[in-house]
């Protein structure tokens, strides 16, 4: 057996535990809901948007009339879907969940959907209640199905099977098997109970806002090298994890380095000789983003490239409009890149020695710093050019990291493709004996 075989069996393996087929199972399922969320939330935020990068490049505010109504209008589609990812993963965990171990539990998913929401769902006092929604979005993706996973666990081990579609079941049957169900609901409810209790108590002493202060402090003082680095390589493993992109590198982390970067350039008229030229929004927004956390564009090109498989391809190429536009959670999902150990080492790296290579760049004087800010949802690989002042050069070098980038993915998926031809050999297998 070579050492590929032996790899290949050790990542087939990890695929067939049970955690790991219900988070990837849930990512598929989730796949559609949430590529056009996606969608919805370009157009919402890129193009209907007077800051967005399609609509300050067409002027929308001077043409389009009512562009805010719409704007909100599919801002409200990205929020319902996008923006509620982490509870109906919990529903969907939970339902595959009961059936890989005991069949259809009818209850189970939406008692997973109540435990998450009630463990979260906490009223905050701003000039009248509003509902803090940080916690339902897709950054907290892989909370939900681990919610979903115990409480379909518990169901499993507790729970009464019914099968809806039987036309000859009574509604009496129904009604039984639902009170049959009542204790695993109201203990699951329980626990969820306790943990809304104890979170409510740490908001209620401030602990939170006094750790939200802290970071704020942090960040508003100046970074290092170092830090650009340490802060970069959390955001992707934490998106690797399955908290989808919830470190945001944004203009508002480090803003006075950003702020004297801009305001030397603007008096001096040069951006050569910043104070801060290695700023986390800078190097990471410009070289480390090109489709969105891991070089998705790159994946996304290597994928339709080289992948044999027809719904890998197809996934990449329904997701190639949110990648260009720097939003890869489709992606992610339905390329099923998430906890995928095939995908670490590229994801996690190629942002770091993308931000290495411009970094030398910049200090050799090669590359301007990039201080200029970029419009919202401008594809990653024009973010240096306008980070320069349209320096072409930067656009050149983007260009050159980028085919970098997709030869390096391409092995990584050629051994994806293999994983997954042995699953369905092995699957095949296991028909055939049943048969």
């Amino acid at each position: 057996m070579t050492r590929t075989d032996h790899l290949i069996d050790k990542l087939v393996s990890f695929r067939q535990l049970s955690f790991i087929q219900i988070v990837q199972r849930t990512m598929l399922t989730l796949f559609p809901i949430v590529l056009i969320g996606s969608i919805a939330g370009i157009l919402s935020a890129v193009f209907l948007s007077p800051t967005g990068f399609l609509g300050s490049t067409f002027h929308i505010k001077h043409w389009l009339t009512g562009y805010r109504f719409w704007r909100n209008i599919f801002g409200d589609i990205n929020v319902v879907t996008v923006g509620f990812v982490a509870p109906y993963a919990a529903y969907v965990s939970a339902q595959l969940t009961a059936r890989q171990s005991k069949g259809e539990i009818p209850t189970v998913g939406i008692s997973a959907m109540a435990c998450y929401v009630l463990i979260f769902y906490h009223s905050v006092q701003q000039n009248g209640n509003i509902i803090d929604m940080r916690y339902y979005t897709a950054n907290w993706f892989i909370i939900g199905v681990l919610v979903g996973y115990l409480v379909g666990r518990f169901f499993v081990r507790f729970g009464r099977r019914i099968v809806l579609n039987d036309v000859q079941l009574k509604n009496n049957d129904i009604l039984q098997s639902t009170f049959a169900n009542f204790m695993p609901i109201l203990v699951t409810l329980t626990v969820a109970f306790f943990l809304h209790l104890g979170y409510a108590i740490v908001r209620q002493l401030g602990i939170d806002d006094a750790f939200n202060q802290c970071v704020l402090e942090i960040l508003n003082n100046h970074s290092n090298y170092a830090m650009t680095m340490l802060i970069s390589f959390l955001a992707t493993v934490l998106t690797w994890l399955g908290f989808a992109e919830s470190i945001n590198i944004s203009n508002e982390m480090f803003r006075s380095e950003i702020f004297a970067n801009l305001n030397y350039a603007l008096t001096h008229k040069t951006n050569v000789n910043v104070p801060y030229p290695f700023t986390p929004a800078a190097l990471y927004n410009g070289f480390g983003l090109f489709g969105g956390v891991g070089i998705g564009l790159a994946l996304l090109i290597a994928i339709i490239w080289v992948s044999h498989h027809h719904n890998q391809r197809a996934v990449a190429q329904a997701s190639l409009l949110p990648v260009f536009f720097n939003t890869n959670l489709p992606l992610t999902m339905g390329a099923v890149v998430m906890l995928n150990p095939i995908y670490l080492l590229p994801f996690v790296f190629l942002p770091l020695f993308n931000m290495l290579v411009a970094s030398g760049l910049i200090m050799l004087h090669v590359l301007p710093p990039l201080v200029y800010p970029s419009p919202v949802g401008t594809p990653g690989i024009l973010v240096s050019l306008i980070g320069t002042g349209g320096d072409w050069l930067a656009l050149f070098w983007s260009v050159l990291l980028l085919i970098v980038d997709v030869l390096v993915y391409i092995p990584f998926v050629k051994l994806a493709d293999r994983v997954e031809d042995r699953l369905i050999d092995e699957r095949t297998g296991e028909q055939h004996a049943k048969d």
